[in-house]
């Protein structure tokens, strides 16, 4: 009696096992789709809020170009942070594959895949304007950020398969460590390189962590086909709808696209401008981006008529003549009457500059802007293009 009751409680005791393991799976599957529901809900708040989150946005866009250099330019225009999350990625995957772990390998493979298609669904349903004064048609949609979500899926769908491994917990978080550095290095880039906004890296992150929370646990009862096709029904459906019809598409607000009234607008490029040009000013030529006019290296100016001796904010278009590849920026300085304002580095390709006039600058009447290659910058022999600018705003400060 007792020989036969032995293997029936060792069977009652696995079978207890199983049940508690397979309940554990569950709940652990439950608590992730919560999860994922939750920061999905934040994402979807902030972009319903994200008007608020504009001045923001400017503050941090003003403060990087203050402090933006040229060797700092140098070093963040590499992209050996995405490039080493990639290469992580697919040694992951033919790591897997060499061991026959089909069934993971394609699970990672369509997290990583299924997640970048539905981030490019999003920055097609969602306009915004980047951080520069070309429209979207030429530069594409600043929400979300594609790099920034990117490389987060990678490095999500990395970390989860580093942890579920039976190795030592150094090594489990020193390889945690790399690849959060990794990600923070893409997001520190498309901020600092300005081509994106920094509400953008947010809403990235919050839409990102949402599908791996959804995607990477996977209830056991589930196949990968089966997990996986609401997201690419959304995708079948979702992406022609935006794509062939327009009117579907939700703008949304950024510094670019404010509604401010400026109290002086110039359009460079237009012949029929009453503005008087003088100095190093070259020809004006017509871009895809619009008509523009070039400065040439030296010294180029022009009079402003401003009603009241008060502050205003400066905004204007340019981009430096960069001929080679291993040239990231250009020294421009800027005067009004004489005196110095700033000194910009004007970054590769069309660019938004803004600036503020204190009003111990200012004069009731004429004032001359000054704009003046930096004393660093080697003038040629023979007039060269130097800048090209497209475009110039003045706002009274409080507007």
């Amino acid at each position: 009696m007792l020989g036969f009751a032995q293997p029936c409680t060792h069977t009652l005791w696995n079978s207890l096992n199983f049940l508690t393991s397979q309940r554990s799976k569950l709940l652990t599957s439950n608590t992730s789709r919560y999860l994922a529901l939750f920061l999905l809900l934040l994402a979807c708040g902030e972009v319903l809020v994200l008007s608020t989150f504009v001045p923001l946005d400017d503050a941090v866009h003003n403060w990087i170009e203050v402090h933006r250099s040229c060797t700092g330019t140098r070093l963040f225009l590499s992209e050996w942070p995405m490039v080493s999350l990639i290469a992580l990625g697919v040694f992951t995957f033919l790591w897997l594959c060499h061991q026959q772990r089909w069934t993971e390998g394609i699970h990672g493979g369509a997290v990583i895949i299924l997640g970048s298609f539905l981030v490019e669904l999003l920055k097609t349903a969602f306009e915004r304007a980047r951080p520069n004064t070309l429209p979207p048609l030429f530069t594409g949609n600043s929400f979300p950020s594609g790099h920034t979500a990117g490389a987060l899926l990678l490095a999500g769908t990395l970390g989860y398969f580093l942890l579920q491994q039976r190795t030592a917990a150094w090594k489990k978080g020193v390889g945690v460590i790399v690849l959060l550095v990794c990600v923070a290095a893409v997001m520190w880039q498309r901020l600092y390189l300005m081509h994106h906004w920094l509400s953008d890296i947010v809403g990235s992150v919050l839409f990102a962590s949402a599908w791996l929370c959804f995607a990477l646990v996977r209830p056991t009862e589930q196949s990968v086909v089966q997990h996986f096709a609401p997201a690419c029904i959304g995708l079948l459906v979702g992406y022609p709808l935006f794509y062939y019809f327009p009117a579907t598409r939700i703008t949304l607000p950024a510094v670019m696209t404010s509604t401010r009234e400026p109290l002086l607008s110039l359009s460079f490029g237009d012949v029929n401008s009453a503005v008087v040009f003088q100095g190093a000013w070259g020809e004006q030529s017509h871009e895809p981006a619009g008509p523009v006019t070039w400065m040439h290296y030296g010294e180029a100016s022009l009079d402003v008529q401003l009603p009241h001796r008060q502050a205003y904010t400066m905004q204007f278009a340019a981009r430096p003549s960069l001929a080679l590849r291993s040239e990231t920026c250009f020294p421009l300085e800027i005067s009004m009457n004489q005196q110095l304002v700033q000194r910009f580095l004007l970054h590769r390709g069309w660019r938004h500059y803004e600036l503020r006039l204190d009003p111990s600058l200012i004069q009731v009447g004429l004032n001359t802007l000054t704009f003046r290659t930096a004393a660093s910058t080697a003038a040629p022999a023979a007039p060269q293009e130097a800048v090209a600018f497209r475009t110039l705003a003045l706002f009274a400060e409080g507007q």
